[in-house]
């Protein structure tokens, strides 16, 4: 056998193996016998040879891979003009090679990120790293939404002041869907929630039937903008005016706008606030139900003195009497108490929670005529006992020692925020701070009522 020279060895082996620390694909198997060699193909001898000149090197370790899909029988090696055998690479462990690109077929959640290599173990900080990266869309999704809970900021409305904007007192719970057409309230019946209602200030109910697309627009431009304030891409909302009960001949007209296909958020906001009030349109935002009676239970006149506590103690003394404090329990003997409250204790909590507001009207020459309105909460929302229960109490007289005797007077109609507690000049509305709404003094000249006849002589006649 004939020496090969050092720089064949050289080349030898490094044909053999190019690469140490590539990793090598798996063994493949044998292939030998007349099928791949023809028996004078090669000799034995040059063989054996070429074989020994192949210095032994171990197999370096190298990362486990998945396993691959079975392959074609690779074709028959070819022999050089050494005699030596050549096998053509094989393609698929070539895919699998560290050198080769790789696409990831989707993204990986930052809790699942690789590490550059398999022994690496992060760090503390690393760790730090990954944990807040993880969390990063719930943070970005938390800083670009405002809470529907949120007091509002826009410079177009009045800000909400502290303790909260005055309470419109009604004279039944139901006030809202008072003279409305019974179809149309049928139809509000059936809107699917969320939706609510609205009541415009300074409109009259003559107002709101003549002008009722121009202030359903208004409305809804105004909750538009609210909406948006919290919320992108809002869906389209809806006002339906109202219609009054007798069409054309009507008497008496209703003041409330229905306000529907909101979401939830933008309907808990206008409740919250319930007062919205700009340049062209101040409104109140009331639930589509009937929640609670009203506090508000009468007004009383004919007293002498201007100090609330005597009032409230000539009210607290006539119903403990035995007769009145008798017939206060008969009624809520007829309904259901919350909890299963005794009667006789529901009846103790109504008359403690009497309550009196004093109306300093005045008259020529600037001398006091005082009224109170008389305030109280009711243990049950049963429509008929409440009413019942009213309708005594506004019977009796309330006597005082000194200062006279107390009876029931009308209430009135504040024709800015239709309030039964007071009259337009004493309004509290006017006297919020930053208040954009209408003024105590008269109404606007866009929302004035028009005569609507003339009296003997050609005069005009009264406002309505």
């Amino acid at each position: 056998m004939k020496d090969k020279e050092p720089s064949s060895l050289k080349v030898i082996s490094q044909a053999a193996r190019p690469y140490p620390t590539t990793p090598r694909p798996p063994p493949q198997p044998s292939k030998s016998g007349p099928k791949y060699f023809p028996p004078d193909a090669i000799q034995e001898e040059d063989l054996e040879s070429a074989m020994d000149l192949i210095p032994y090197q171990p197999d370096p370790p190298s990362p486990p891979s998945p396993p691959s899909p079975p392959s074609p029988q690779s074709p028959p090696d070819t022999l050089t003009q050494a005699g030596q055998a050549k096998k053509p690479p094989p393609a698929n462990d070539l895919a699998h090679s560290i050198h080769a690109p790789h696409n990831q077929p989707v993204d990986q959640a930052m809790g699942n990120l690789l590490s550059p290599t398999g022994s690496h173990a992060p760090t503390l900080e690393e760790k730090e790293i990954l944990a807040h990266l993880a969390l990063a869309n719930l943070n970005r999704a938390a800083l670009g939404q405002n809470n529907a809970n949120q007091v509002t900021t826009l410079p177009q409305f009045t800000p909400t002041p502290d303790g909260g904007f005055p309470i419109v007192h009604m004279s039944h719970a139901a006030q809202i869907f008072d003279h409305l057409d019974n179809r149309v309230l049928l139809a509000w019946f059936q809107v699917p929630h969320p939706k609510l209602m609205i009541r415009v200030f300074d409109h009259s109910g003559k107002d709101v039937t003549e002008r009722a697309a121009i202030i359903a627009e208004r409305i809804r431009v105004n909750v538009t903008a609210i909406a948006e304030s919290i919320q992108h891409d809002t869906p389209p909302i809806r006002v339906s005016p109202p219609q009054p009960q007798g069409g054309k001949d009507a008497k008496s007209f209703p003041l409330g706008f229905l306000v529907h296909s909101v979401s939830n958020e933008t309907k808990t906001l206008l409740l919250d606030q319930r007062i919205w009030s700009t340049a062209d349109l101040t409104f109140e935002a009331l639930p589509f139900n009937c929640a609670h009676p009203p506090e508000l239970l009468f007004s009383l006149e004919g007293f002498t003195t201007l100090d609330p506590t005597i009032i409230s103690q000539a009210i607290a003394e006539t119903w403990n009497q035995e007769e009145t404090r008798h017939r206060i329990e008969s009624f809520f003997s007829t309904c259901s108490l919350p909890d299963d409250k005794p009667i006789y204790k529901a009846t103790q909590e109504f008359i403690s929670s009497c309550r009196v507001e004093l109306l300093d009207f005045k008259i020529s020459g600037g001398l006091s005529v005082p009224r109170y309105n008389v305030f109280a909460t009711s243990p049950t929302n049963d429509a008929k006992t409440w009413t019942d229960l009213r309708m005594y109490l506004t019977t009796l007289t309330y006597p005082t020692s000194l200062d006279g005797r107390g009876t029931t007077s009308a209430l009135f109609d504040c024709q800015i925020c239709h309030s039964l507690a007071h009259p337009r000049g004493l309004c509290p509305f006017p006297l919020t701070p930053l208040w954009n709404g209408p003024k105590a003094g008269s109404r606007s000249s866009k929302n004035a009522s028009r005569p609507t006849g003339r009296t003997r002589g050609g005069k005009p006649g009264r406002s309505t």
